[in-house]
């Protein structure tokens, strides 16, 4: 009885060292498996497209992806992560947004990382601050650019600290309006876009209709501050009838975040329906509304004035140094006084001189957005991956 006991016993510990060299060699195979996975990785990155992350916290990301990389549209990756790719010459951009991404859950494998983030307010400043000073935690981390949504009145200073000259991660920032930061080394000048917060659509060109007559020579939708540019441009348009007749404008006293599929509606074909897209200046004189205007075909009629800020005023190509140096097709003007003549020099353009313009502005906007792409992927290249500009 007592051998029967002994082998049952000599059984069970022979059947556990059994399992236990199992587990052991399953281990052993699992972490050769992830060496091998990761060793290939890093073969197929080095002789394939350079991997670079686009991880967006503002809706100027969106507007980067959708218009000016077109990227595929984003698919969810969970409830609060949407995600997608692209390959552009010899880049592999992967795109992350949503509620979802924050430093906790970010993917801490990233090497080459470009993220947006909003400088428009102390509030967003703070949410920015904390995505970059969470970057030390990426120790894989080896390049980083920021594209900022930046202050109105151009005070951008508090990111300075973050630059890698001056001990931070980053390499260099685009940023939007016409900032004395910009220098073509740490800082490029990055276009405000349309509004795609609001729902503003990636416009395709075959898709419109460029020849039909216009119902308004001019059109304005949009908030009316007091004491403001677009106060002085609604009280001249209700003192002239002949404004009133041939412009289509809607002011609303208090601004609106987002708008509803009416307004939106509205406003883009009010914008379609207009030869000319009345642009007073807000904080800044570049805003959302020249851009959408001229995907439309609608030519932008803006203030040539500055701002209060602390924007860029030496220039003389300042106000929108950016749109200027490009050769925006817009009309400016010093005061709305001046509007009347506008609109008579309106009257003198014939039909085909009215679809000629129209075609023109869109196909500059199209030109534009694939500059900025080249400019921006080539300063990728240049600047991270020691490749010539294309």
């Amino acid at each position: 009885m007592r051998s029967i006991c002994n082998c049952r016993r000599l059984v069970f510990v022979l059947s556990g060292l059994y399992l236990l060299c199992i587990l052991i060699a399953t281990r052993k195979l699992y972490q050769l498996s992830i060496t091998n996975h990761n060793n290939a990785a890093h073969v197929t990155h080095r002789s394939g497209p350079h991997l670079v992350e686009i991880w967006s916290k503002a809706s100027i990301g969106d507007y980067l992806w959708s218009h000016i990389l077109n990227g595929p549209l984003l698919a969810p990756n969970g409830p609060l992560l949407n995600t997608a790719n692209l390959v552009y010459k010899d880049i592999h951009f992967s795109f992350k947004s949503g509620p979802g991404l924050v430093p906790a859950t970010a993917p801490k494998n990233v090497t080459h990382l470009v993220i947006v983030l909003n400088g428009r307010s102390e509030n967003k400043i703070e949410q920015a601050r904390v995505w970059l000073d969470s970057m030390p935690a990426f120790e894989d981390l080896r390049t980083l650019a920021v594209i900022l949504l930046g202050d109105e009145k151009c005070n951008n200073e508090w990111i300075l600290l973050y630059l890698k000259k001056n001990g931070g991660s980053i390499d260099f920032v685009f940023v939007t309006y016409d900032s004395l930061l910009v220098d073509g080394e740490s800082f490029y000048q990055w276009p405000l876009g349309v509004s795609v917060y609001r729902g503003f659509p990636n416009v395709n060109p075959a898709s419109l209709d460029l020849t039909y007559p216009r119902e308004y020579t001019c059109n304005f939708l949009g908030t009316i501050y007091p004491n403001s540019s677009r106060e002085r441009l609604s009280k001249f348009i209700k003192g002239s009838s002949r404004l009133q007749k041939e412009c289509f404008i809607a002011g609303r006293e208090k601004w609106q975040p987002l708008e509803n599929e009416q307004s939106r509606q509205l406003y883009l074909d009010t914008i379609l329906q207009s030869d000319l897209t009345l642009s007073p200046v807000g904080q800044n004189t570049e805003c959302y509304r020249i851009y959408e205007a001229l995907s439309l075909g609608s030519i932008p009629v803006v203030e040539d004035i500055m701002t209060p800020g602390a924007c860029d005023a030496s220039s003389e190509a300042s106000p929108l140094r950016l749109l200027k140096k490009m050769n925006a097709p817009m009309l400016y003007l010093k005061d709305w006084s001046q509007l009347e003549e506008v609109l008579e020099s309106e009257t003198l353009l014939s039909k085909e001189e009215k679809i000629s313009r129209r075609k023109s502005a869109v196909r500059w906007y199209e030109e534009f957005k694939h500059s900025i792409k080249k400019i921006f992927v080539n300063v990728l290249r240049e600047r991270w991956f020691d490749l010539k500009a294309d």
